[in-house]
């Protein structure tokens, strides 16, 4: 005889009448939770019930980006997109990362701060003039990743306190990602030493003078990707000089970094295990140690037309990267010529030139 069986059906947790196992975990696995979560998603779980209310405020993360907090485009790039209306968004917005800012209960627990703050209309850049900000950035000892972009057009209605980095930044033990753009960097009057930073990209960033940004580079002992792009210090002076060693240095680009109108100081690096090599629009750049690179698998350079870059010292920084298994050379015919009167002994495997 055939046993009959019959099949119950029983209700996902928390759906009609199911248990709500979920709300049943403790606060701080719940916290947990919500930090893998956008911070716009994260703090809407409060409508969810009274349970939720303020779990949000002791996530680890933040997100503040205001094209993800209120984006209600179409995915239309034609769309019309009226000034009150970006009034209204930045407005908003403005208020949503002072709430968020002002109700998080431990600030120096976050362990990734991420704030994007950017328009994409820049007819609009004198409306943001308005906008304002009540708090200001906060790094706690415990940060591990830190991204702050403030666009170039959008910094027009960004307060200094949303801009400027705070001092204890150059002295965070935790900190191993750090890309900042647009914001910036006071004068640094204090050792610098970040012991655990590996990626650091730069860009737009506004800084008191050369020296500053020497004792950035140099407090980064174990910094593996580097990346410095359209960054101008306020002072300058003929005898500047910025002398670095990354011993574990791989990933290295300079983008913007100086011309005819506006010279630069010079960069002489020491990093004999330097892969990725990208160099556009630069000043005056040595490698320091053995000669050539004997690690280096891609290079790309590109002089530009205003670069101040000399014939010698082109010549100079091609020798070090001839190793290069990947070659790439571009900067309209004043690199053309260059490259032709090489010296015939100076070979490339890989030699191309991009359009």
């Amino acid at each position: 005889m055939e046993a009959k069986y019959t099949k119950i059906w029983r209700p996902w947790p928390g759906i009609d009448g199911g248990d709500d196992r979920l709300s049943s975990l403790p606060d701080q696995i719940i916290s947990y939770i919500l930090s893998f979560m956008e911070t716009k998603y994260a703090v809407g779980t409060e409508a969810l019930s009274r349970r939720w209310e303020g779990l949000w405020t002791r996530v680890s993360n933040l997100d503040l980006d205001n094209r993800l907090v209120y984006d209600d485009s179409s995915g239309d790039d034609l769309k019309i997109v009226y000034a009150s209306d970006a009034k209204r968004r930045d407005s908003q917005f403005c208020h949503f990362v002072d709430k968020v800012l002002g109700e998080h209960k431990n600030l120096n627990s976050l362990t990734r701060f991420r704030f994007h703050f950017a328009v994409e209309h820049r007819q609009y850049s004198t409306v943001l003039r308005r906008t304002r900000f009540k708090r200001e950035l906060v790094f706690g000892p415990a940060i591990e990743e830190i991204d702050v972009r403030v666009c170039g057009e959008t910094a027009l209605g960004i307060p200094q306190c949303m801009r400027c980095i705070p001092e204890n930044f150059y002295t965070l033990k935790n900190l191993k990602v750090a890309r900042l753009s647009g914001v910036v960097l006071g004068a640094i009057n204090r050792p610098v030493f970040l012991p655990s930073l590996k990626i650091l990209q730069l860009s737009y960033v506004k800084m008191k003078d050369f020296e500053s940004l020497g004792r950035i580079i140099s407090g980064c002992p174990v910094l593996e990707i580097f990346h410095l792009e359209s960054c101008h210090p306020s002072s300058k002076n003929e005898s500047d000089r910025i002398e670095v060693s990354l011993p574990r240095l791989k990933n290295f680009k300079v983008s913007d970094y100086g011309n005819w109108d506006d010279p630069m100081c010079p960069i002489v690096i020491e990093a004999p295990n330097l892969e990725d090599l990208y160099l556009e629009h630069f000043a005056e750049l040595q490698f320091k140690g053995k000669i050539p690179l004997s690690r280096l698998h891609v290079a790309h350079v590109d002089v530009g037309q205003d670069c101040r870059t000399s014939y010698h010292d082109v010549i100079r920084l091609l020798s070090q990267i001839s190793n290069a298994r990947k070659l790439s050379l571009s900067g309209e015919t004043l690199v053309i010529r260059f490259i032709c009167q090489l010296p015939p002994m100076m070979m490339f495997d890989c030699l191309s030139f991009p359009i």
